[in-house]
């Protein structure tokens, strides 16, 4: 086998295998790699780890869950925690990068018993905060009709048919510690609402009336 040595190589140098240790290959661009250059199947295990991903708009990684159960929760007013965690929806990371934007997505299928009552977004089981993206309505301010996401449930039929509840949350962490994420669903009005996740109201099993299956996702893109 050929081997080609030098601190600097300049031409046309063609090769089915590149071997050695050397620091790598620096330089090169993407207007110089024609299409399908470098397939997947050409990159060994870790070849590429996403801490090499150093450039905006880079999806480091992403972390989903899914969850089919029918539970009940109590979702009270409470202006400080925004109401109960779905705790099962919770959205686990661990950022590469402390000045990344996390991007959590919540589908929640279900339907609250009464529509005076939302969703909010806590941090590390602790309470809503400020931070760089408020974990309310910043205008409004932190109280107990401030919400993320007001009501979604305003659809007349509380007995059989039930919504989908998209809930969006945006977040830099500020460090590389591991992090969780939880959707909290809260009344508004001094009273305490119950939230019916993956069903309707009136859902034991029977027919006609939907049940559906919620999901999440969480983001960690570089900025």
């Amino acid at each position: 086998m050929a081997s080609l040595t030098g601190t600097s190589v300049s031409g046309t140098l063609s090769a089915t295998t590149f071997s050695g240790n050397g620091g790598g290959v620096t330089g090169l661009t993407s207007t110089n790699l024609s299409g399908s250059t470098i397939a997947n199947a050409k990159l060994s295990t870790n070849a590429i780890t996403n801490t090499k991903l150093n450039f905006a708009g880079a999806v480091i990684q992403t972390r989903t869950i899914r969850y089919d159960p029918r539970p009940t929760f109590s979702g009270p007013t409470n202006a400080t925690t925004g109401g109960t965690a779905l705790s099962v929806l919770r959205l686990d990371i661990t950022p590469v990068y402390a000045n990344s934007l996390i991007v959590c997505e919540w589908w929640i299928h279900g339907e609250a018993g009464n529509h005076d009552s939302g969703w909010s977004v806590t941090t590390n089981g602790g309470n809503r905060v400020a931070g760089s993206y408020p974990q309310y309505n910043s205008n409004v301010g932190n109280n107990s009709h401030s919400y993320l996401l007001g009501d979604t449930f305003y659809d007349q039929d509380q007995g059989s048919t039930p919504t989908c509840s998209l809930l969006t949350y945006y977040d830099v962490p500020g460090s590389t510690a591991a992090r969780y994420y939880e959707p909290r669903f809260g009344s508004n009005d001094g009273g305490t609402r119950t939230y019916f996740l993956n069903r309707t109201v009136g859902s034991t099993g029977q027919v006609n009336h939907e049940n559906g299956v919620s999901w999440g996702r969480v983001t960690e893109i570089r900025q």
